[in-house]
């Protein structure tokens, strides 16, 4: 069975990477939190997606500029709507807290302490909930240093060959485009590489969501995990009747 990955959380339907959207995207049907981590001036890792604060929270300037007392202080969810008011920037020790024991968590490094990352995640004894990609080979080969036993994940697109996920990448686990899964010499060549696949979308259409499901990926990344609950739901009574 496919397993339901909440892009930022429920993001359609709560302010990304705040404890709202993690909590509504389970309500949904998702197995998996997708997280993006950044580090504060003074050290504290934090659930936060871009660069800056101007997007997503009302502070302004660089995130790794920010002192943490000054973080904790900003209102990340009023600019999704008002309801959310006085959302926090979550701190990663205390999402993954909230999150442990209820679903895994796929954590995109951008810009942080692999080491740090690394002792808090074996410290709340949740390495095997885990899985790991970062854009920034910095961060990849960072956390593989500290880190080698943790699962990791990279893209087709940056592996270039399958085949080479595993031993360039350290990867245990691939994501492609769908475009690339409805290939499916390119996704048998996946799975004979030994990787896990999983599939990334953002869209709505029921009909990818039934695609993705009937396919047999490991995992699908998205931003409609309501939508996609739907379609494994459906593909799972028609394989079983």
């Amino acid at each position: 069975m496919t397993q339901i990955v909440s892009h930022r959380g429920a993001n359609q339907h709560a302010p990304e990477n705040t404890f709202a959207a993690a909590d509504k995207a389970l309500q949904l049907g998702a197995d998996y939190i997708e997280l993006d981590v950044r580090q504060s001036a003074d050290g504290v890792l934090y659930v936060h997606h871009d660069a800056t604060l101007e997007r997503t929270t009302d502070g302004h300037g660089a995130f790794g500029l920010q002192m943490s007392d000054t973080i904790d202080q900003l209102d990340a969810g009023s600019w999704f709507d008002p309801v959310f008011a006085g959302e926090p920037v979550p701190r990663l020790d205390a999402y993954l807290e909230h999150l442990r024991g209820r679903a895994g968590v796929y954590i995109e490094m951008k810009w942080c302490d692999p080491l740090k990352l690394a002792t808090l995640v074996r410290d709340l004894g949740m390495v095997e909930e885990t899985f790991y990609f970062s854009f920034s080979e910095q961060m990849r080969f960072g956390l593989h240093a500290v880190a080698p036993e943790f699962r990791k994940m990279i893209t087709l697109n940056i592996a270039q060959c399958p085949s080479l996920a595993p031993a360039l990448f350290h990867a245990s686990i691939i994501e492609m485009t769908p475009a690339q899964m409805r290939v499916p010499q390119l996704l048998q060549a996946c799975r004979d590489s030994g990787l896990q696949t999983m599939v990334y979308t953002n869209s709505p259409a029921p009909a990818e969501h039934a695609e993705i499901h009937a396919a047999g990926l490991d995992y699908v990344n998205l931003d409609h995990p309501d939508i996609s609950a739907q379609a494994r739901a459906v593909t799972k009574d028609r394989t079983s009747t």
